[in-house]
């Protein structure tokens, strides 16, 4: 016959017998028993958790689905074209492989930001950085960036004093 919880917790013939050694064994038990009941408790309430969380499965599945429904019967014609996608081009017609590589990019700096704007922007300033100058050409009504006038003030010749660290551009 296999061992109870109760044979267990009963003293053996050979082991002594104090004041008080019921006392243990019976605190034993009710930890044990308070353990159990906590395990069960925890045990129901994942049963719980896991059918909540396929009913939201299900919930999430029809959504999907009612929003693919929608997509295909707007057949991607609500933004005039789907983010990420490229131009779709006629039936029929291939894009070279060329063209697909080599990304198409256009001037970076407005065409009115000239070497002369440039050199304009410093005499006013007098000695300044290229976002201060940058700033001032923006202030006009041209939005441009340091770097593009990094670019621009090298390549017309202006001076360049770098001190800690800022290149500052005198006239």
């Amino acid at each position: 016959m296999a061992p109870t919880r109760t044979d267990a917790a009963a003293p053996r013939s050979g082991a002594r017998r104090g004041r008080g050694a019921a006392a243990p064994a019976s605190t034993l038990l009710q930890t044990a028993d308070r353990l159990v009941a906590q395990i069960e408790d925890l045990v129901a309430e994942i049963a719980a958790l896991r059918a909540e969380n396929e009913a939201l499965r299900t919930e999430l599945r029809n959504a999907v689905s009612m929003l693919e429904r929608a997509s295909a019967a707007l057949g991607g014609a609500a933004n005039g074209r789907r983010r990420g996608a490229h131009a779709v081009l006629a039936p029929g017609v291939r894009r070279s492989a060329r063209a697909a590589r080599i990304p198409r990019r256009g001037r970076a700096t407005p065409a009115e930001v000239t070497p002369e704007v440039v050199r304009a922007a410093i005499g006013k300033l007098g000695t300044a950085t290229s976002a201060e100058i940058a700033q001032e050409i923006s202030r006009a009504g041209v939005q441009v960036n340091g770097r593009a006038i990094r670019w621009i003030a090298e390549r017309a010749g202006v001076g360049i004093e770098e001190t800690d660290g800022h290149r500052r551009y005198p006239l």
